[in-house]
């Protein structure tokens, strides 16, 4: 009796479980999803709004993606044990697969379904970025922007919480986790920030997610350029902010009271 040929040892090449992930480089010849075309872009604009939109999507087929491979291996361990001959001795009351088989079938139609809802993204992405309008130009930082503005630029407004959320990412205390394949994603952090700040600076582009592990085991949050950019200047601005309060320290001596003689009266 002939056999099928034994599987090429040895892992994969790449990660099975980031299917999503590796259509989008590849359509975009790019490294990593923050290198796609649009991805620093303002989320109001048409192509930050699809480039944010591809992201969420090649996370979503990430996840179903993994949950197969899961089942995937749980149904051929038990299949082995059939090959084997020991599952013999085992009450099969709802069958070898029960309902193992079904929920492979599902998350297979959801894969094919967000497959091809993401090569469409990427497809009208290509497009969006082909005829997209000339940048502005680059406005000199530093130095450079005080002579030319006549002062130094003020930095992207952010509100209160946002800064603070801000500096808890570029110390690395905030990270992105899930719970389930159906469920978005929720920040934890050991800082009291706030996860609606985090969330804003992830839609503007100043944060991402460090996408080397899955969000199942927590995604580290990282500042992007932009985003260590307007750090840096936010830094700079408080410590200016700081210096005169420092200058007018309570511990310099204050000038003394001139002396003024009083002239004697009836002399």
């Amino acid at each position: 009796m002939s056999t099928l040929p034994s599987p090429p040892a040895g892992p994969p090449a790449t990660d099975p479980t980031k299917v999503g992930t590796a259509l989008v480089l590849a359509v975009f010849g790019v490294e990593r999803l923050s290198a796609i075309p649009g991805w620093h872009d303002d989320e109001d604009s048409p192509l930050g709004r699809s480039a944010d939109e591809i992201h969420r999507t090649a996370r979503r087929l990430d996840h179903v993606q993994q949950s197969m491979v899961s089942l995937a291996s749980t149904i051929r361990r038990d299949m082995q044990r059939v090959v084997n001959g020991d599952d013999v001795d085992l009450p099969q009351t709802h069958g070898l697969l029960g309902s193992s088989a079904l929920a492979l079938d599902l998350l297979c139609a959801r894969r094919a379904e967000l497959h091809q809802h993401l090569d469409a993204l990427t497809q009208l992405h290509k497009i969006l970025a082909a005829n997209r309008p000339p940048a502005t130009p680059v406005q000199p930082e530093g130095p450079a922007a005080a002579r030319t503005a006549g002062g130094p630029q003020r930095p992207a407004k952010l509100n209160e919480a946002q800064r603070k959320a801000l500096d808890a990412v570029a110390r690395g205390r905030v990270h992105l986790q899930a719970g389930s394949v159906r469920s978005s994603a929720r920040v934890t952090t050991s800082e009291p920030v706030s996860a609606v700040s985090v969330t804003a600076l992830i839609k503007r582009k100043l944060v991402e997610a460090d996408t080397r592990t899955s969000l199942y085991q927590g995604q580290k949050l990282r500042l992007t350029a932009a985003g260590t950019r307007l750090h840096a200047a936010v830094v700079g601005a408080a410590s200016r902010q700081a210096s005169p309060a420092a200058a007018a320290s309570p511990e310099a001596p204050a000038p003394m009271a001139g002396i003024h003689q009083v002239p004697r009266a009836g002399r």
